[in-house]
């Protein structure tokens, strides 16, 4: 068998075929060296072209023209199979990109109706999140650049461009050559399309990162989360911080903390009373006590923090419970007859009634009092408190009402309890200031009627009725609030985090506009690219189609990147255009 030595550089390669190839069908070989002489071997145009590099008259007679050119593209050009083929694939990008888009969506949609969430559920969303970001990031460019290759040939075969230009644009998927083609073309159209195909890359990136933007992570301030652990909640045992109170201290002390009441706001209504596990957020920010007025009563609603909230317990990781207090009020107006000042009794319409008794009271005024024995016959922890109105020169009113404090309710575990002592004494906090002048230990309390307590209510036993039940129950708010505190084991609060959509119409526009815009230009490309024959991607077919260029240059060069070399790049121009046979190349002039 004989040897065959093959030389890149100066042999013309042959492929060998068990079927002999008409020659016809081949390109002629490039110029060959011969292995004795260091001079090429060209033709006696190619011989003047070297010998007079300014010279490239005779340039074409190493052109190749596109009938010699091979082509490998599957696909005619104009044709239905090379269009479906161009859509479908820029169509299975867009795909991709809707599915991430909807991803992105639905993952925000499912955290922020999650709510608090843990710090792992944060990290998990932060996790999708970022991968679907970069993805779409990485499909959206692959995609482009998947146009940009496309486009291309009808961009080449619009018009004539030297080789440089050449050479870039077939780079059309590298932005840095797009670059590079923007300044080395002399021609505004080819500047302003490379520059525009430029920010529109940058400007579809940014968008993606801006969508991180639009959304984020904040201390949960609706809901807080729960684990087993240790519990504060206040000790309800007195009307004091001592250990063992006199019940003067107690009864002054809980008349300040009732007179407080209006300052620190009353709920209008039960229906807005709040469920357990809701954040308080302190007596100034929250309400702790709501009017029921259909059943004539007061609830008040218990806290409770986490071991880690101040001492003081102003709000910090304090959540309501379920455990309430009511205080319930049952009251009867009458009109006063008669006032005697120097006794001190008074009488009322109601004739069943006997002269009431008040040690003290002022004009234009409302003064509530308490009798030594004001507990309610047969009804526990119920106290008896009365009123007198002298608002009105010409009329005065005397109420009277039942005033009821129930025991904790849902208190399983009893860590609530109001005794009966603090139920009487936070009943009768409107007149109890703990002290009296009284041998008969009554205890009163005036109100002038331009304040909250001393308004004329003209008989409205109902309302007087809600403002001692305020009264009361706000003594009881303000001592849990400040009172000692003691722990138990249950459910502790910790905050968490909750995902907020700061700026939801950027958001939904990007997410919609991203996956819109590439349709469209789905099927733009499609079209455009389909008005040519859209060349080969693989390294061999783009080789095969170069070859009557690379045969020219080398020609005019020897292969060698000499002066001539880049001045035949520089003025030589090629276009991409269809042969006799109906073949695509490109034509140099």
């Amino acid at each position: 068998m004989s040897q065959h030595t093959y030389d890149p550089i100066n042999t013309s390669p042959q492929i060998e075929m068990s079927s002999p190839i008409p020659t016809s069908t081949l390109p002629p070989s490039p110029p060959i060296q011969t292995s004795s002489s260091n001079h090429l071997s060209h033709s006696d145009s190619a011989a003047t072209l070297l010998s007079h590099e300014q010279n490239y008259s005779h340039f074409e007679s190493h052109f190749h023209k596109p009938e010699q050119s091979f082509t490998t593209v599957p696909y005619k050009s104009k044709t239905g199979k090379q269009f479906w083929n161009i859509l479908l694939k820029s169509l299975a990008r867009w795909l991709i990109t809707l599915v991430l888009c909807i991803a992105y969506l639905l993952a925000l949609r499912f955290w922020n109706r999650k709510g608090t969430v843990t710090e792992t559920s944060k990290r998990i969303f932060n996790a999708i999140t970022t991968g679907i970001s970069i993805a779409l990031g990485i499909n959206i460019a692959t995609s482009l650049k998947d146009m940009a290759l496309n486009v291309r040939w009808a961009v080449l075969h619009a018009r004539k461009r030297n080789l440089y230009e050449l050479d870039l644009t077939l780079h059309a998927d590298s932005l840095m050559d797009l670059g590079k083609l923007a300044f080395v073309s002399k021609r505004p159209m080819v500047f302003g399309m490379a520059i525009s195909w430029l920010i529109f890359n940058i400007f579809v990136q940014a968008a993606i990162a801006a969508i991180s933007l639009t959304y984020g992570f904040d201390t949960s301030t609706e809901s807080y989360l729960f684990t087993p652990g240790s519990v504060t909640i206040p000790d309800m045992k007195h009307f004091s911080n001592t250990t063992n109170p006199q019940i003067e201290d107690e009864e002054y002390t809980a008349h300040a903390y009732g007179s407080l009441a209006w300052n620190l706001g009353i709920g209008s209504s039960i229906g807005d009373l709040p469920t357990q596990g809701e954040i308080y957020q302190g007596l100034t920010n929250n309400y702790s006590i709501w009017q029921d007025e259909p059943n004539n009563k007061m609830v008040f609603v218990f806290t409770e923090s986490s071991s880690s909230a101040s001492a003081q317990k102003t709000g910090s990781l304090s959540v309501y419970t379920n455990r309430t207090l009511e205080m319930d009020y049952s009251c009867s107006s009458y009109r006063v007859t008669n006032i005697d000042e120097t006794t001190g009794y008074f009488n009322t319409s109601n004739p069943d009634i006997n002269p009431v008794y008040i040690s003290s009271w002022a004009h234009n005024a409302t003064t509530f009092f308490t009798d030594m024995a004001n507990l309610c016959p047969d009804i526990p922890r119920c106290s008896i408190i009365q009123a007198l109105e002298t608002s009105d020169i010409n009329t005065q009113w005397y109420y009277t009402c039942n005033i009821t404090l129930s025991k904790t309710h849902n208190d399983e575990k009893n860590i609530s309890y109001i005794s009966d002592d603090m139920a009487w004494m936070s009943a009768g906090a409107i007149a109890n200031t703990g002290y009296t002048y009284d041998v008969n230990y009554q205890q009163t309390s005036s109100y002038p009627q331009k304040t909250i307590w001393g308004s004329p209510l003209h008989g409205n036993a109902s309302q007087i009725g809600a403002q001692i039940s305020a009264f009361g129950l706000s003594a009881l708010s303000v001592a849990a609030a400040f009172n000692p505190s003691t722990t138990y084991f249950g459910q502790e609060p910790h905050t968490g985090f909750a995902l907020g959509i700061n700026h939801t119409y950027f958001f939904l526009l990007i997410v919609f506009l991203i996956p819109l815009v590439q349709f469209v230009m789905c099927f733009v490309v499609a079209v455009w690219s389909n008005s040519v024959q859209v060349g080969d991607d693989a390294y061999i077919g783009m080789s095969l189609l170069l070859r009557p260029i690379a045969d020219a240059l080398f020609g005019v060069s020897g292969g060698v990147d000499n002066r001539a070399f880049r001045e035949a790049k520089k003025r030589v121009l090629v276009r991409y255009e269809r042969g006799v046979d109906g073949r695509w190349g490109f034509a140099m002039s």
